[in-house]
């Protein structure tokens, strides 16, 4: 994105700096009383901003020794004698921005014939755009040096004291705690524009203006900042003030004026006045400077609010945590937290774990991203009358919604689907959602949140929808109470342990045989599965039944094979679970 300029400072702090102010101009210059109508010549530079004054006497024209923003005073006598094109090469080389020369009491004439002397002179000062002066007799370099100082520092002095001003009336609203949008309208009615505050993913925050302005349409402008905002993280635009290129919001353009919200060394933000187009110079340097000043205290109150936060959303992922894992020792216990966060002990709940893929990592912008996407399913369903809850738990979002009475399984299955499209859209990941069946109160809960972690693991080791409930396999539903008890898992591991001893660590015949099921016993369809040749595919399997004991080709050692290997896999999930979820001792 184009930039039409910059001013502002770069530090990464959260201390106050001052906004630079306007550049005073050659042009700035040329119009006081004791320089005007005095240029004759390079017009075209007199747009660059002056910063002070050196005599032609310290410019060396050594390009390496440049100083931006120097005006240079010489005499009359430089430009003679067919001196003045090397005066004027040797002036421009330097970097400066401007040759103010002062005309002797002798070489007093008309401001017509000045217009025409030294023709040598201006033509090289046309060809290069350095503004050439012919000055009166009177305006020595003391007089030039010391109106050059005058104006930079009013300019700087004005712009504090205005700085000064904003930052005052902006801290009276700061400390009032009022917020994030109280702190955009006091912009806006200082700025006569609107304001908006985005954060760091580019989600408009505040969006404000006087009751006698018109907001242009948030949409666009919220775009073009969100990608301000990640060119801003990758260090490739300027953290300050920054005037961007005119938007047109809905048929409505503006000129946004961004500037960086910053603290503890990082961006967090974007604060943005917003400007008509070819609005007044004056207007918009005051706009910048509530940009820059708004910035700093928009961060303050981002950092203030951003603690409340985090110590609310700690304090309630660990009541999830203990919630989902039925760890709390009493019921008064479970009462007086459950009141804080609007849990209902009586109500009915489905809980929802999401797996992200890939995995989100752990940095601070990640963990910050992935805490936003937990708030925003929680505000999936704002009309319900309980809260959803959501908080990360091992990496993975586990969400606790309530269910009203009569709600059907579909609408259950819904909120995985819905759950999972806020981690596709916040997060840019895809992601596995199981959920367990509708429980009452905390232990329904616990229950609830078993079956969707069962459901999650059996959905890594078999093929399963990436939105799935505890009640889809129900075929491990089904064989869990086998699972859990002795004659189960004595019979799968019997049936498993000699083709795992056969096979050694590479599992090559279980996989046959396991293949060869899934194919309801076709063997050329179990070879293509496998990308096996059949003859050894074949050799595979009779090796199976010479290990097993039993005909691989029987429907009967067929079935058998099958539920060991379902009461095998369920088996390790919940001895996984069971000591995941095991009290602390």
């Amino acid at each position: 994105m184009a930039q039409a300029e910059y001013v502002g400072s770069p530090h990464e702090s959260l201390h106050r700096h001052a906004p630079a102010p306007d550049p005073v101009t050659v042009s700035d210059l040329l119009a006081e009383p004791l320089l005007r109508n005095t240029l004759v010549a390079g017009a075209t530079g007199a747009g660059r901003a002056v910063r002070w004054c050196l005599p032609l006497s310290e410019i060396t024209g050594d390009p390496d020794a440049a100083e931006e923003g120097v005006a240079v005073h010489a005499h009359a006598d430089h430009l003679r004698d067919g001196a003045g094109p090397a005066t004027v090469e040797r002036v421009a080389a330097s970097g400066a921005v401007a040759l103010l020369v002062r005309i002797g009491r002798a070489d007093v004439a008309s401001p017509a014939e000045l217009r025409v002397s030294f023709p040598e002179a201006r033509a090289a000062a046309d060809a290069a755009g350095l503004p050439l002066a012919l000055l009166p007799p009177s305006a020595d370099y003391r007089a030039v040096s010391q109106l050059v100082a005058t104006k930079v520092l009013a300019q700087a002095t004005h712009v504090l004291q205005y700085s000064d001003r904003v930052h005052r009336s902006l801290g009276e609203i700061h400390a009032r705690g009022a917020g994030i949008p109280s702190l955009a309208y006091g912009m806006a009615r200082m700025g006569e524009a609107p304001v908006m505050v985005v954060d760091l993913d580019g989600t408009v925050l505040a969006y404000e203006t006087t009751a006698a302005g018109t907001k242009p349409a948030p949409a666009p402008v919220a775009a073009v900042l969100a990608r301000h905002v990640e060119g801003l993280v990758r260090g490739e635009l300027p953290i300050g003030a920054t005037v961007l290129d005119p938007v047109d919001a809905a048929g409505s353009a503006v000129v946004p004026i961004a500037a960086a919200v910053m603290f503890g060394g990082e961006i967090s933000g974007l604060v943005a006045v917003l400007e008509p187009p070819y609005g007044d110079p004056h207007d918009r340097a005051q706009r910048r400077i509530i940009a820059e000043e708004g910035a700093v205290l928009v961060g303050s109150e981002m950092l203030r609010i951003r603690s409340m936060t985090e110590a609310e959303e700690r304090t309630r992922g660990d009541f999830v945590v203990e919630l989902v894992h039925g760890r709390f020792a009493d019921g008064g216990q479970l009462q007086a937290r459950a009141r804080h966060h609007g849990f209902s002990v009586d109500g009915t709940y489905a809980v929802y774990v999401a797996e992200l893929d890939p995995p989100a990592s752990d940095d601070v912008r990640a963990v910050r991203r992935f805490n936003a996407a937990a708030r925003a399913v929680e505000r999936l369903y704002p009309e319900a009358a309980l809260p959803t809850l959501a908080t990360q738990i091992g990496g993975n979002l586990v969400v606790v919604h309530p269910v009203a009475n009569g709600v059907d399984a579909a609408a259950v299955r819904d909120v995985a689907g819905a759950v999972r499209r806020v981690l596709r859209e916040r997060l840019d990941a895809e992601a596995r959602v199981a959920f367990g069946r509708v429980g009452t109160g905390a232990g329904g809960v616990a229950t609830s949140y078993r079956e969707a972690r069962t459901a999650l693991a059996l959905g890594r080791r078999i093929d399963v929808p990436p939105v799935a409930g505890y009640d889809d396999l129900r075929i491990f539903v089904a064989l869990r109470d086998l699972a859990d008890s002795e004659n189960g898992r004595s019979f799968a591991t019997e049936m498993l342990a000699p083709l795992r001893r056969a096979d050694g660590n590479a599992r090559s015949l279980e996989s046959v045989v396991f293949a060869y099921i899934a194919e309801s016993g076709n063997l050329n369809a179990a070879a293509r599965r496998l990308g096996l040749h059949r003859n050894t595919t074949l050799y595979k399997l009779d090796r199976v039944s010479r290990v097993l004991g039993m005909d691989i080709r029987s429907a009967d050692t067929q079935f058998m094979v099958w539920l060991a290997h379902h009461i095998d896999t369920l088996t390790q999930v919940n001895d996984s679970l069971d000591e995941e979820l095991a009290p602390p001792p």
